[in-house]
């Protein structure tokens, strides 16, 4: 008799496992690690420290081999929570950016469910809530800066989470919390401001985290299981500033002396023991069986830490920097082992759960991810296709098969069946496959709307210079490399760069002795390189901006040129200026006009258009540069 109802347990699991009739629904934990390489566990071959919660984990569960996400943080975690790609959300490519309310996360998913919701750690998904005492703190904080704008957002808590104990910044002092330049403390409990309490900030996360577990776990029980949680913890390790407990840094093997390798390594002890005492706190809760835990990193390691054996890391296409280690724990839904080699991402994450959770999914705005249960259920093929990025001087498209990164100038191929570490470029080998992805990547492009710094815009307007125009005049006694060039301000406006923004302005090089290459006209950030460089920023002729290459510039003649910057999305470029930076001596002389900025939806920004618009700062020519000049000159009087 026990062997037989053994047996119709056994039958009955069995039938969940497949996807039937459930008696209540699982509770979900997705569990984001911060900055952890592939090679950050000792799982995956980590000698200078071990992970014996996490490797445990991915041994139970199924290994996501080739789960994709993006190569820095907050574009991940918008991604993640919305199922569409971040540089439709203007989080991405680029950190930053405020989540808007009105797209579906895996909050209001679950809270539609009738989950009870909570967000625990990094948010970085928009700034701080708006409240008296956070405003208190940054007047108090910022006072004697009164031209830095206070800038709020809407809070975690507005998108679908009934919980929320979380900072807001990316990379905020473990100790203190304080963001803002280590100035400002970023920490809320939902919209009540924090800055107070004290400890190690992995440890209040997980305090915070496993206090909401233990609640709705007694509340589950009391109630029958029927009121289940979604438990997101997305945490702060091993992002950093690099500082950890003293007495995790005590465990870390005497041989390794490098003081930041050690301060890696016990930061990495310290997320093995998060991972270790949330599941602690599943399995004291009797949880664990029925309850979905999802674990992956936002982005690849640190240069302190290892994405090995990918080639390189965070802030990078390469492997190292957007294949992370991900796994799925679930064994009442049969993930309690094995290896899934399918290609999929941060991006399927929520279509997924709605899948295995048989729920549908109803979302504001159209989804990029794929509801990838059913393949991960039976390890079968992935519905996922494809998937695009755009970073710095590369945009890539990926499959399960092949790998293209399109540069300036190049494009490069990689066999990602035989070469996940991309040692050799296939790209003269594979014509064809070259074609047929370059033709994924322009898709992917007009389809998002990116506005490419390494193609070629499709407008070409009409000159008009009319009223003031601009003259920038300077001599250049020595050749000089980007990095020396000479720096001239024309104008300051605020602005953040949009997916499709594109740069415009007129301009003409007079007749005579000028050198007409070796200067860039750019937006840039105080203290920061132009945007437009040798790698990127090529005009609608062709022209590269940096370089001179393309077609020449006619002497007297004016030519407005457009050019693509969305791959700067979404930081702010208030400055505007020309960098010259020639390769001989010689004399420039550069005529402007109708400076503006377009953004995707066809809506202009003026930044100059007559002299008033004028706006530099006291400018110091490097060496090698002379009789610099900047000056508003009417059109009619150009030439005299």
């Amino acid at each position: 008799m026990l062997r037989a109802t053994q047996r119709l347990l056994l039958l009955s699991l069995t039938f969940l496992a497949l996807g039937g009739a459930r008696a209540a629904a699982p509770n979900v934990v997705i569990l984001l690690a911060d900055d952890q390489g592939w090679g950050d566990m000792s799982l995956h071959g980590n000698d200078r420290v071990e992970t014996p919660n996490i490797d445990g984990l991915f041994r139970e569960s199924l290994q996501l081999k080739n789960f994709m996400v993006c190569p820095v943080c907050s574009p991940t975690r918008a991604g993640l929570l919305t199922g569409r790609h971040s540089l439709r959300l203007g989080a991405g490519p680029n950190v930053g950016g405020e989540l808007d309310v009105a797209e579906t996360t895996l909050g209001d998913f679950f809270q539609e469910l009738g989950y009870r919701t909570g967000v625990f750690g990094k948010w970085h998904n928009g700034m701080e809530p708006d409240t008296p005492e956070f405003r208190a703190a940054f007047d108090k904080t910022f006072g004697h800066l009164p031209q830095k704008p206070y800038v709020t957002g809407f809070g975690a808590n507005a998108h679908g989470f009934d919980r929320a104990t979380v900072y807001y910044g990316g990379g905020p002092d473990k100790w203190t919390r304080k963001s803002y330049g280590n100035k400002l403390v970023s920490w809320f409990h939902d919209r009540e401001y924090r800055p107070d309490e004290e400890g190690y900030l992995a440890d209040l996360i997980v305090k915070h985290a496993v206090e909401f577990i233990k609640e709705r776990g007694a509340q589950g029980k009391n109630q029958g299981k029927d009121k289940p949680f979604f438990c997101y913890v997305p945490f702060d390790l091993v992002h950093t500033p690099l500082q950890a407990r003293p007495d995790l840094l005590a465990r870390v093997k005497n041989r390794f002396k490098n003081p930041k390798h050690r301060l890696h390594s016990a930061m990495l002890l310290a997320l093995d023991e998060s991972v270790g005492a949330i599941l602690k706190a599943l399995d004291d809760a009797e949880l664990r069986e029925d309850t979905i835990v999802w674990y992956f990193s936002d982005n690849g390691g640190l240069g302190v830490g290892s994405s090995l054996p990918f080639r390189g890391g965070k802030g990078t296409l390469w492997e190292g920097g957007i294949h992370v280690p991900a796994a799925i724990h679930w064994p009442a839904g049969g993930f309690n082992g094995g290896e899934y080699a399918g290609l999929l991402g941060h991006l399927d994450v929520l279509p997924t759960l709605a899948g295995l959770l048989g729920k549908p999914l109803k979302t504001a705005r159209p989804l990029d991810g794929v509801d990838c249960s059913n393949a991960l259920r039976t390890r079968g093929p992935s519905p996922v296709h494809d998937g695009y990025w755009a970073w710095m001087d590369s945009d890539v498209v990926r499959t399960g098969d092949w790998k293209l990164f399109h540069f300036l100038n190049r494009v490069e191929l990689y066999n990602m069946r035989t070469d996940q570490e991309e040692k050799h470029n296939v790209a003269e080998a594979n014509p064809e496959v070259v074609r047929e992805m370059s033709t994924r990547l322009a898709h992917w492009r007009k389809e998002l709307g990116v506005a490419s710094p390494l193609a070629p815009p499709d407008r070409n307007p009409k000159p008009k210079p009319e009223g003031d125009v601009l003259v920038i005049s300077a001599e250049q006694t020595h050749p000089a490399a980007l990095k020396d060039a000479l720096q001239v301000q024309f104008a300051f406006h605020r602005h953040n760069v949009g997916l499709g923004d594109e740069m415009e302005f007129d301009i003409m090089i007079p007749e005579g002795d000028f050198l007409r290459k070796g200067f860039i006209v750019s937006p840039y950030r105080n203290g920061d390189p132009p945007v437009f460089n040798g790698r990127m920023g090529i005009d609608q002729f062709g022209r590269v901006q940096a370089t001179g290459e393309g077609p020449p510039v006619v002497p007297g003649r004016w030519e407005r040129r457009v050019v693509g910057f969305g791959h700067e999305a979404p930081l702010l470029r208030s400055y505007h200026g020309v960098f010259f930076h020639g390769e001989a001596a010689g004399r420039f002389r550069v005529c402007i006009d109708n400076v503006r900025i377009r953004r995707g939806n066809g809506e202009l920004i003026d930044i100059w258009r007559d002299g008033k618009d004028t706006a530099t700062f006291n400018l110091q020519a490097p060496w090698g540069f002379t009789n610099v000049e900047i000056k508003s000159v009417p059109l009619g009087e150009l030439n005299h």
